[in-house]
């Protein structure tokens, strides 16, 4: 979905005007530049996502380069490091290089020395290639994605799927709780067998009772039959167990009861699947959830990582949703492809309702769309919390120079908005240069934003 680039860049460093500068003319050379303040921030950028070059300042705050060095290649072995360093750290990059640090460059240096050592490397056998070789595309009954974190999620799955243990399935709302459950019953020995949901919080108490264990009242598909009963043989998933009231705790958990242990034969034969986007063991503290059901429904925990920790997956997750569009189409026009820009936008936003937001705002692309592909226009998301559809104008009670600031202020900001993140096209949108771009940024603060405050959403 994104046109291919020389190499993917990650830029390392505690001071903001140099990670602009080298994030601005490393781009202009034909690479994909990220840029992280430091080391925890640049280890999260790792984890979803490949990187051909870390290219990092050996001293900063919270982490020297050494063990900075040693957790980059326990995360992404292939991934080259340079380190960028003073005179006084020169013997810890040697020491580096030693422990596999592919070079380093003494401080202040020019950014055509740096492009030198990185078109050396990219014309090794030591260069990782991560854009000629993606990751494999992982499909697992529903669920769909290519990144670390998606293939690490699959990894638990499979080896969770077959056995008999109670699954507790943790995650933020909107994640793909429901899925996860679904793939780890097609994976399972009860495949053949009723995967029944409930969702706990869409029932009162009493009518939740009724739907589990049953009651002339009940809404399941034989009357008087519980849910429970409805699956035997097979799966049961609550969603959002959290919702579970004490009493109904208590009938669940014996429910639970080893059977071997209990001998009793009017327990049905039920594998529990469990998810909640709360944090059980707060609940368990405060009194709101038994502890005894707590260590039988999180037998196994799987913990779904959020959607804006696999940005990497979303070009092929909105393929999939379009997919899945055409094949149920109804007679309706359904793009079949999406932009790079409108994949950008997707890409750069921080998706706090994950996957169903995800969904929600293809549904909206698909319905504003007017050919066979979604373009930028296309794409509505939220604008940060304070700011209206095309609000520039500061309060004009403030003096001249401060009114001038605020305006030039959100001018560059929505220059790098509608740039994705890259300061050079932005410069180009303002029609300024952008070592002028630059100095601006770093007068008001806003060294980075091209893609640290984009991806947030601030």
């Amino acid at each position: 979905m994104s046109e291919p680039t020389k190499g993917v860049l990650l830029v390392v460093d505690d001071e903001p005007l140099k990670r602009v500068t080298l994030q601005i003319e490393l781009s202009e050379a034909g690479y994909t530049v990220a840029e992280a303040p430091d080391a925890a921030t640049a280890m999260q950028h790792l984890r979803s996502r490949p990187v051909d070059v870390v290219i990092t300042d050996v001293r900063m705050p919270g982490m020297d380069g050494l063990q900075f060095l040693r957790q980059i290649k326990a995360a992404s072995p292939k991934t080259q490091v340079i380190l960028m360093t003073a005179f006084g750290s020169i013997d810890m990059a040697i020491e580096a290089m030693k422990r596999g640090a592919y070079d380093f460059l003494t401080k202040p240096f020019k950014t055509e020395v740096l492009l030198e050592k990185i078109e050396r490397l990219r014309s090794s056998s030591d260069w990782p290639n991560t854009q000629a070789v993606p990751p494999t595309v992982v499909r697992l009954g529903p669920l769909v994605g290519r990144s670390y974190a998606a293939r690490q999620l699959f990894d638990h799955i499979r080896a969770a799927a077959d056995n008999e243990r109670s699954i507790l399935i943790e995650g933020e709302t909107g994640s793909g709780a429901e899925l996860v459950a679904q793939a780890i019953h097609e994976l399972s020995r009860r495949a053949n067998r009723p995967l029944t949901r409930v969702n706990c919080a869409a029932y009162s108490p009493h009518l939740l009772d009724a739907e589990l264990f049953g009651s002339t009242s009940s809404s399941s598909a034989e009357a008087g039959t519980g849910r429970v009963q409805a699956s035997q043989g097979g799966t049961l998933f609550l969603d959002e167990v959290d919702a579970l009231p004490m009493d109904l705790q208590h009938k669940l958990l014996r429910l639970l009861e080893p059977r071997n242990q209990s001998g009793n034969g009017d327990v049905p034969d039920v594998r529990l699947l469990c998810a909640t986007h709360k944090d059980l063991r707060q609940l368990v503290d405060s009194g709101k959830f038994r502890q005894d059901l707590y260590y039988r429904v999180a037998a196994v925990s799987l913990l779904i990582p959020p959607l804006r920790d696999r940005r990497e997956d979303i070009p092929l997750l909105a393929e999939e949703y379009l997919r899945r569009q055409n094949e149920a189409r109804n007679d309706r026009t359904v793009p079949t492809h999406i932009s790079v820009h409108a994949c950008e936008a997707l890409m750069s936003y921080h998706w706090p309702g994950n996957l169903l937001e995800l969904e929600h705002t293809l549904e909206r692309a698909v319905t504003m769309a007017t050919g066979d592909t979604i373009e930028l226009k296309d794409i509505m998301l939220p604008k940060p919390a304070g700011q209206a559809q095309g609000d520039v104008w500061p309060d004009m009670e403030a003096n001249l120079t401060s009114t001038i600031a605020g305006v030039e202020r959100k001018l560059i900001d929505a220059a790098l908005r509608r740039a994705t993140g890259n300061q050079a096209k932005a410069a180009q949108f303002l029609g300024i240069p952008r070592t002028t771009l630059r100095d601006k940024m770093a007068k008001y603060g806003m060294v980075g934003a091209g893609s640290r405050e984009v991806a947030s959403g601030k």
